[in-house]
């Protein structure tokens, strides 16, 4: 999928500055923040940034080695990923998408010689974000670990062991796995198949894993040590430099051995490293970067969750599947073949922050694997709706989704996954979460709607049009219209808050916000006019959301109670029913649906529906601060993001953690800071541009933040101001633009010309022209010293109140 036009200036060489720097987090001065004097980054039609030292500012430091699994630091080339970490010398974890049902793991590599390095008194440890790197020095050693981007495998490169000193590397599984251990005479292989048959909603085919180890020095030899067990030993190079390469590839089955010699056939190759550091260099230099400070050292913080949020997406990013399946960050595990959660399944909540995430940051690639997930389903998940909707038509996408399509989530018992399975979109299941979750399907067709208009391109649409059509045509037809002449959804859960009550919100703000872009994309491809038909006619007969007062969120009230301002968007219309979860579905209307937002006839209403919100900073992903992004409200939202950041961010990779007895990393928490962070800079859902409309008092940002056709805005803040803001035009369109300076005279200025203005109208309108820049000033302002967005490498962990990125020494 294209990109769109790169026309910011990124400078791959560090820039040597004098730039005035925010006020430091604990502990340490910051690696790169936003400048606190008033200067511009844009000179001469470009926005021009510091690519290398930018991203460095977020790397994570380590002070001391991270011995244990759960501080295990995160590496990834999308297909393959992997944790590391410092036990018994240096340990990886193995990790695939595809190994599916049961998510299992390829294996453990441990390098035990490597102890030299990690319990040297001066150890240090870097996570190298620009690179996609885990370098760690010590005791005269260094090892440089990382997942090669043009293939499936893991490297271990390292430099100053003893020449004369045999080191080894072992790769293994437990029980009660049961691979095939074989070797030849320099690479030892655990292969291991099984079908997916012993489940319910099991379709039958053929999954495994496999993976080869190999090393590159002298003297390699390789062996069988155990059946979970293989081994192979090397002798370094008289430099002292030795390679450990494993191949991991998808696997169905085959000849294992063949299969490994040909995936390490070049493992050796000095070029290696290259190639992986390129792909991120080009990957960084594609995205919309970010530098945040604040007097209180939380900003800058909360843009190194950012950065590392990006560079987890892009490392586990799947091909046909995505690599997180239910906002767990599932391939950077480092616990084994254990998982929370049926590792089956995908789960649409947790999905959807790490999709828009992506789309701010202009990272849309990274979304790929999300749409293949469904469109692939697609066949099955009609089958599914139409054995479990007797007479519907269409196809209702299960909140918790099975590979395959199919909605079946299944539970852990005696070790085993498979036990009391829960239905989802069915009409024939009891309550339960998820059972008539009609929704999901809804959020899909969102974010395909928002990608296309994003990118404007119309082979995406195409591919994923159907999805759209599946969904609405489902919809018409399980939606009935009642006595009212409204259309009504019952039962139907509020997703898993409420189970089987009438016209939940969900469907409400579902209904009414992508039936027009269903009518909008099939009158784009022309196709289904009938559809089109249906859709138009249905529209007016969705009803309006359903209010409670704010005091007990019991009673059931209509929209004139919104003349009393003590009224909430409700859940359903069955306010008082009993609740399930801690999902605050009032705010659905202003994200991810984007039909209520900090103007308008219902902007009150919602900012009422924030603050009386039932359940304020619940769980990980808890969306509290995109909410108040959206309603402009960026005190709020830098409070919930240092509040849940405190509570959830535990590991000192940056990734979080759900709570103390879930092993995994969770990607969700940091999603949610990019996607706040994104919307508190530069807003354009609906197609009205907004800069700042959520800047928290005292912030400095220097920021990109991508939007609708092709499209950036670069954006920097002092003090919680505007003062660049230009447009990277991506394609010829009107674009609306919010006066960024509220009733000041602005103009827009492009190519040495006003082509805008100078007005004070609240709004106003830029004929954006494709390849073509767009300052936004005010009128008369005195021009600002250049000074380019600049950062340099971090130096040591950072400290957010009791959470760090890295590990401090502890000396």
């Amino acid at each position: 999928m294209s990109h769109g036009d790169r026309r910011t200036r990124r400078s791959v060489s560090v820039m040597l500055l004098a730039y005035v720097m925010g006020v430091a987090l604990i502990g340490q001065a910051p690696a790169a923040s936003a400048s606190t004097t008033a200067t511009t980054a844009w000179h001469d039609g470009s926005f021009h940034v510091d690519v290398p030292g930018v991203v460095h500012s977020s790397d994570v430091v380590l002070g001391r080695p991270n011995t244990a699994s759960a501080q295990a630091m995160p590496l990834g080339n999308g297909s393959l990923g992997v944790g590391v970490w410092d036990e018994n010398g240096l340990t990886v974890q193995l990790n695939r998408a595809d190994t599916l049902p049961d998510r299992l793991s390829p294996g453990q590599l441990v390098v035990p010689g490597l102890a030299k390095l990690t319990s040297a008194p001066d150890y240090k440890g870097r996570l190298d974000l620009y690179d996609g790197t885990f370098t760690q020095s010590g005791g005269g050693m260094t090892a440089t670990t990382y997942v090669r981007s043009d293939t499936d495998q893991l490297v271990v490169d390292v430099t100053g062991a003893d020449p004369a000193a045999v080191q080894t590397a072992r790769l293994h599984l437990w029980q009660p796995r049961t691979p095939t251990a074989s070797a030849s005479s320099t690479a030892g292989t655990l292969a291991q198949t099984w079908k997916d048959d012993t489940q319910p909603g099991g379709g039958g085919e053929t999954f495994g894993a496999l993976a080869a180890v190999t090393a590159t020095g002298r003297d390699v030899h390789a062996g069988v040590v155990d059946p979970l067990t293989v081994q192979v030993s090397v002798k370094p190079r008289p430099n002292g430099s030795f390679r450990i390469a494993v191949a991991s590839p998808r696997w169905t089955g085959g000849d294992p051995s063949a299969t490994a010699e040909r995936l390490l056939a070049g493992s050796a190759a000095a070029s290696v490293p290259g190639r992986t550091a390129a792909w991120w260099h080009h990957y960084w230099s594609s995205v919309g970067l970010m530098n945040l400070s604040s007097p209180d050292g939380s900003a800058q913080y909360l843009a190194n969750l950012r950065t590392i949020s990006l560079f987890a997406a892009a490392a586990e990013r799947g091909t046909v599947r995505p690599g997180s399946q239910a906002g767990v960050a599932d391939l950077f595990d480092s616990a084994g073949d254990t998982h929370s959660w049926d590792p089956a399944s995908y789960w649409g909540w947790n999905l959807r922050m790490l999709v828009t995430a992506n789309l701010g940051a202009g990272a849309y690639a990274n979304n790929d694997a999300y749409f293949a997930l469904y469109r692939d389903a697609l066949p099955n998940t009609l089958a599914w709706t139409a054995s479990q909707f007797p007479g519907s038509a269409g196809a209702c996408t299960p909140e918790t989704m099975r590979f395959n399509g199919v909605g079946v989530q299944v539970h852990l018992a005696n070790g085993q996954w498979g036990a009391n399975p829960y239905l989802n979109c069915s009409s024939q299941g009891p309550a339960n979460y998820n059972v008539r979750t009609l929704s999901t399907g809804a959020e899909v067709s969102l974010f395909a709607w928002q990608t296309y208009q994003a990118t404007d391109d119309l082979d995406f649409l195409r591919q994923n049009y159907p999805l759209m059509a599946g969904w609405a045509r489902f919809m018409l037809s399980y939606a009935e219209v009642g006595a009212d002449g409204r259309l009504h959804t019952s039962p139907s859960n509020a997703h898993e808050t409420q189970w089987d009550v009438s016209d939940p919100t969900t469907d409400i703000a579902a209904m009414t916000a992508v039936f027009p872009e269903v009518i909008q994309a099939a009158q784009l491809l022309h196709r289904d006019q009938d559809l089109v038909a249906e859709l138009t006619a249905a529209l007016p007969k969705v009803l309006p959301y359903p209010r409670t007062d704010a005091a007990t969120m019991t009673q059931q009230l209509d929209p004139s109670a919104d003349a009393t301002a003590q009224d909430v968007i409700g859940q359903s219309y069955q306010q008082a029913v009993k609740t399930h979860n801690q999902e605050n579905l009032g705010l659905e209307p202003v994200w991810p649906y984007g039909l209520i937002g900090d103007s308008g006839p219902l902007s009150d209403l919602a900012a009422r529906t924030f603050t009386d919100r039932p359940y304020v900073e619940h769980n990980d992903w808890s969306f509290d601060p995109i909410e108040a992004a959206r309603l402009g409200l960026g005190d709020d939202m830098a409070k919930e993001l240092v509040d849940l950041t405190e509570a959830y961010q535990k590991r000192p990779s940056g990734l979080a953690s759900f709570g103390a007895t879930y092993q995994e990393p969770y990607a969700e928490q940091g999603a949610v800071v990019a996607t706040a962070l994104q919307d508190a800079l530069v807003q354009d859902y609906d197609g009205l541009l907004r800069i700042a409309p959520a800047a928290p008092t005292g912030w400095n940002a220097d920021a990109t933040v991508f939007i609708q056709h092709r499209s950036r805005v670069d954006v920097q803040l002092r003090d919680g101001a505007p003062v660049t803001v230009a447009i990277e035009a991506g394609a010829n369109v009107a674009q609306q633009v919010r006066n960024p300076w509220p009733g000041q005279r602005v103009k827009v200025v492009a190519d040495g010309r006003t082509v805008v203005g100078p007005t004070s109208a609240s709004r106003f309108t830029v004929p954006l022209r494709a390849g073509h820049s767009y300052l936004v000033e005010r009128d008369g302002a005195p021009k600002l010293p250049f000074a380019p967005v600049s950062g340099s490498p971090a130096t040591s962990a950072r400290t957010l109140g009791p959470v760090e990125i890295g590990l401090p020494d502890l000396d």
